[in-house]
């Protein structure tokens, strides 16, 4: 099955969907006899033909004021899950997505020759302008930022994306960043319009590069860490991240971390990003994952109010199965730091899931200065605390993370004392329904062996609350 969605020319949100599944020929233009009607003036009657031969989808370009795909101007080309296509020059920009669900195995692992979900330069540009801005902190206060020689590298089940090959960016002459080497980086005049934005609306390229990690152009931290960037490489935009600046000199945290992300490359669910490759750059480790583009759930309920709980286990329930996929691995993969923030209502559809697992790869460790914990208060398992993950302390974050989803409060103002142990009462927590409440008691117990067996007992203990 094939599913064009027309994105907002501004927001880049999706506007309206189609979905074809046994058309060979998908054709898009003006004509009101086209499967896809779009009432623009610059789009011909005729406009476009998607054709599928065999398992491949490619576009034609039959209008006269040219296809885009993904920026470059295309006669005929093969398609890919994530694709960005424009018609003409100033026209609807439409999303591809590709299901290819019939040919994926009931673990999600997915063919090495698929390509990645990333959405193209239209999409990135206005959805990250939603990402919430942060001050770049100068850059010697992180000195593990620096280019080097690469000695060591895994690839991801899905290949980084190839270079768009614009013939546009041929014409640019990029500028030397200070103390790097040549930057890809935009010289076009009408730059300084993008207010806000971190790549040209006209070509795509980075308005400016804060420093470069191997082959990525990093643009600006995410979030408010030192360890997770927005990075840019051949007109995509992706998530790097490395570890925290106290872990970095200690070599137990350094092995950890490489033989979670080397795990991490061989993953692929539609409930978690695209996991793109690991490498070491002058002995830091990195790993390069799809940025996904929304909302989290933490923004979500704050702006919107606390879920209902219909809806609630609806989404969580995409959780739990990633969860379950994740703890299945061996050894089993433990995310560590599942919270809402780290919850996100995609903007453009994922998998067709409503919420995806975001920022793997934190270390949540006992720290190696102070002997204090480095967490979320309120969503962290007690055996987590003591340096003791297991896949039940994802539950238990599970759990905390449902009370907030629930009744908009952080779960940390629920904790007391009580029978000579600290933990969340459960009981303490308004809005609640005798079941739910139930269950995030059992998901919270301090002793792992009494919560849930797994994530997938989980999922159905909730939708056992369905009405």
């Amino acid at each position: 099955m094939i599913t064009l969605t027309l994105l907002h020319p501004v927001q880049s949100t999706p506007v309206q969907s189609w979905s074809f599944e046994q058309d060979p020929v998908i054709r898009i233009g003006r004509a009101v006899d086209n499967h896809v009607v779009l009432y623009s003036a610059v789009v011909s009657r005729y406009h476009v033909e998607i054709r599928q031969t065999g398992t491949q989808w490619e576009v034609v370009n039959i209008g006269t004021n040219g296809t885009y795909l993904d920026g470059k101007r295309v006669h005929q080309a093969p398609l890919s899950d994530g694709n960005i296509m424009r018609l003409a020059r100033s026209g609807p920009n439409i999303q591809i997505h590709i299901d290819e669900s019939g040919n994926v195995d009931n673990n999600y692992k997915s063919d090495i020759t698929a390509a990645p979900n990333s959405p193209g330069v239209t999409a990135q540009r206005s959805a990250e302008q939603r990402l919430q801005e942060v001050a770049a902190p100068s850059p010697e206060a992180n000195p593990h930022l620096r280019s080097s020689d690469q000695e060591f590298r895994v690839v991801g089940q899905t290949p980084f994306p190839k270079p768009p090959q614009e013939e546009q960016h041929r014409s640019h002459t990029p500028p030397i960043a200070e103390g790097l080497p040549a930057s890809i980086t935009c010289t076009c005049q009408r730059s300084s319009a993008s207010q806000g934005s971190l790549v040209c609306t006209d070509c795509g390229l980075p308005l400016k590069v804060w420093r470069q990690i191997g082959e990525y152009h990093v643009l600006k931290p995410l979030g408010t860490g030192d360890n997770t960037f927005i990075a840019w490489r051949d007109g995509h935009m992706v998530v790097l991240k490395t570890l925290q600046q106290e872990w970095l000199e200690h070599e137990d945290a350094l092995v950890a971390f490489q033989e979670q992300a080397s795990q991490l490359c061989q993953m692929s669910h539609p409930g978690m990003p695209k996991i793109y490759e690991a490498f070491e750059v002058d002995s830091y480790p990195y790993l390069v994952s799809e940025m996904i583009y929304g909302q989290n759930l933490k923004q979500w309920v704050a702006d919107r109010g606390p879920l209902p709980q219909t809806q609630t286990i609806e989404w969580i329930s995409d959780i739990c199965e990633v969860l379950d996929y994740l703890h299945q691995q061996t050894p089993a993969i433990i995310h560590r730091n599942l919270k809402p923030a780290n919850l996100v209502r995609p903007t453009i559809p994922h998998g067709f899931k409503e919420v995806v697992l975001v920022n793997f790869g934190e270390m949540q460790l006992l720290s190696p200065d102070a002997g204090t914990f480095i967490g979320s208060v309120g969503y962290t398992a007690p055996e987590l605390q003591a340096g003791k993950a297991a896949p039940a302390s994802d539950l238990y974050a599970l759990g905390a993370t449902l009370v907030y989803i629930l009744t908009g409060q952080e779960p940390d103002a629920f904790y007391r004392l009580g029978d000579e142990e600290f933990r969340l009462h459960v009981e303490d927590v308004p809005r609640l329904s005798p079941e739910m409440a139930d269950l995030i008691q059992q998901l919270t117990h301090p002793q792992p062996q009494k919560r849930y067996a797994s994530a997938a007992h989980v999922a159905d203990a909730m939708k056992a609350l369905l009405p």
